[in-house]
Parts: C-alpha cells; sequence; structure tokens
C-alpha cells in the first residue's frame, strides 16, 4: 500500500499542476479585463449605451429610426434584465452587428426577433464546421437564430442603419472573420481586436492568429485618434476616449 500510495502521489501532484495551468491560462487573463458598465459612456457628439454582463460589455445606440446593437452579450437572462432598466424594449432593436462569434458576443441574440444581424463573411468558417474555434469544436449560434439569415459583411463594405453611419473594417486575428464597425465616424467598435492595458494595445487573450492580430492593430485607427476625434469601444476594456 506505501509503494502505490509514493507511486501515486507524483501523479496526483503532476494532475494538480495541469489544472492549475489550465485554470491560470482560461481564467488569468479574466481578471485583467475591465469592461464598461452598463449604462451611459459619457461621448461628447451623441450616446452609446452600455451592458455588461459578466466579463464582457455590448453597446447600443439609437438612430433615430430603430435601436442599433453591437454585439449580444454573453447572458442572454443578465441582458433582458438590462435592457429593461435602460428602457430599451427589445422589439426597438433593428440591426445587431457582431464583431465575430465567440459566446459571449451571440448569446442574447434570440432577445431581437426583429433585427437584422450582419456579421464579416470570413467568420462563416467558424460556424458552418470548416474550422474549429479550439479543441472543442467550431462556434455555435444560440437555438432559434438562423445561420443562414445572416448578412454577411466585407472588408471596407459602408452601410446606413437608420440614421447611423457604419463603416466596416476587417480586424482579423482572433478570430478570422472579426470586423470592428466606425460608425458615424467617430465611434470606433473594436469587439476582441486588441487587448488594451495602460496605454498599450497587445494581443488579446485567446486570439487564434497572434500574426494577423498584430497587422490589425497596426490598420485599426487606434492611434493618434485626437485628429480623427475616434472614441473606442471594446468588449472587455472599457472605452479610451479620443484624448488618450
Amino acid at each position: 500500500m506505501k509503494k502505490a500510495l509514493k507511486l501515486l502521489l507524483p501523479v496526483l501532484a503532476a494532475l494538480l499542476v495541469l489544472a492549475a495551468g489550465i485554470g491560470l491560462y482560461s481564467y488569468g487573463p479574466m481578471l485583467a479585463m475591465h469592461p464598461a458598465e452598463t449604462g451611459q459612456i459619457p461621448l461628447a457628439d451623441g450616446q452609446v449605451l452600455a451592458i455588461r454582463s459578466g466579463r464582457g460589455a455590448m453597446y447600443l445606440t439609437d438612430t433615430g429610426d430603430g435601436v442599433l446593437v453591437i454585439d449580444a452579450g454573453t447572458n442572454a437572462g443578465k441582458t433582458e434584465a438590462a435592457l429593461g432598466k435602460l428602457g430599451i424594449d427589445p422589439a426597438d432593436v433593428k440591426w445587431v452587428l457582431l464583431t465575430h462569434s465567440d459566446h459571449d458576443h451571440v448569446a442574447g441574440l434570440p432577445l431581437f426577433p426583429n433585427a437584422e444581424i450582419y456579421m464579416g463573411e470570413a467568420e462563416l468558417c467558424l460556424l458552418d464546421g470548416t474550422v474549429n474555434r479550439n479543441a472543442s469544436g467550431g462556434n455555435k449560434l444560440p437555438d432559434g437564430i438562423d445561420l443562414s439569415a445572416i448578412k454577411l459583411l466585407g472588408d471596407g463594405e459602408e452601410l446606413l442603419l437608420g440614421g447611423a453611419r457604419v463603416k466596416c473594417i476587417a480586424a482579423p486575428g482572433h478570430t478570422p472573420g472579426s470586423m470592428a464597425y466606425l460608425v458615424n465616424g467617430s465611434w470606433l467598435f473594436a469587439g476582441d481586436a486588441f487587448r488594451y492595458r495602460k496605454g498599450e494595445f497587445t494581443v488579446h487573450p485567446f486570439t487564434m492568429d497572434e500574426a494577423l492580430a498584430l497587422q490589425t492593430i497596426e490598420k485599426l485607427p487606434i492611434h493618434n485618434r485626437s485628429a480623427d476625434v475616434i472614441t473606442v469601444l471594446t468588449s472587455h476594456y472599457g472605452y479610451i476616449p479620443s484624448w488618450l
């Protein structure tokens, strides 16, 4: 018995170290995430609302002809409750722009039955079984969301959604079809295109292609923004005013 225990203890120790390593890899980066809190984002030239659920945030703006939503949150129940507190009827949401298809960005899609859903064309491969997101497989949309009904977007495409002018900017790296959206020339909704910390833009955790992500960081209008009056709004690191 003692001999068996001596053999077993190193194995158990190794398993504990492995479990701790997996936990640190999976949850460690989340501890550094500080998303925008639920409520109004103080912007000088308009109104954007944030809804936080867990370690992420989605955004909304009233276009004057319906509500535009960027991403759909991590938890449908919490998102629905937050919409009620903000006085927003989900039926008034006409458009949802997905920055990418990870679960924490699509979970609340069923809340918006009247909305047109948009997504980067290159993201389709994660949802149709062509490419795996990670070791457990590809991404999946919530039940009831028809993949074929999603409107696919290309780099540089421009949309007029109610009173909102949207420029679509391909931002691959985190996922193949990640997309950033420049709305009204002032608000850049960047999704998970990068990690922002202490004034530096670096590769976001859980990124599939780091080399592409670095190219995206250089490409996006996130540097020297004072001339462009662009406020950057991220999913996990809050918002970055144009004067920073």
